[in-house]
């Protein structure tokens, strides 16, 4: 298993959050874990693919909140393991994680991203995860 290393403290969300990378929404997945200068998020590998997407948005289905064209990099993608794919569908289904950091946020943009960690996440912490 890879070691993802972290500098600052990610936080678990207490629901469903969803993330979409790339203008076009290229990758759409569910947050693991956010930080205020990045996120995990999950998503079944699709055909579509860009080599650097630029932007991401965070959005919340059922309470409104949505956060949007935040700049960002992909830091690392990999795939892992879904013990719930049985393996028949291995092949069809691959599951990615993909580390993102943010770029310079606009003061509101961080604003919000605060607000949201706040409201949003459980107070669980992780500085280094499996």
């Amino acid at each position: 298993m890879k070691l993802e290393r972290r500098r600052h403290s990610r936080f678990l969300p207490q629901e469903n959050i969803f993330a979409a990378i790339g203008g076009e929404v290229v990758k759409v997945g569910i947050v693991k874990d956010i930080s205020p200068n990045g996120m995990a998020i999950e998503y079944i590998a699709g055909e579509n693919s860009v080599s650097n997407p630029t932007q991401v948005d965070i959005f919340l289905p059922g309470n409104g909140y949505y956060l949007y064209n935040l700049p960002c990099a992909i830091k690392y993608e990999i795939e892992v393991c879904v013990p719930h794919v049985r393996h028949k569908y291995q092949k069809i289904l691959t599951s990615k994680r993909c580390g993102i950091e943010y770029g310079m946020l606009e003061e509101r943009d961080m604003e919000q991203l605060k607000l949201f960690i706040r409201t949003h996440t459980k107070v669980i912490a992780l500085r280094h995860q499996r």
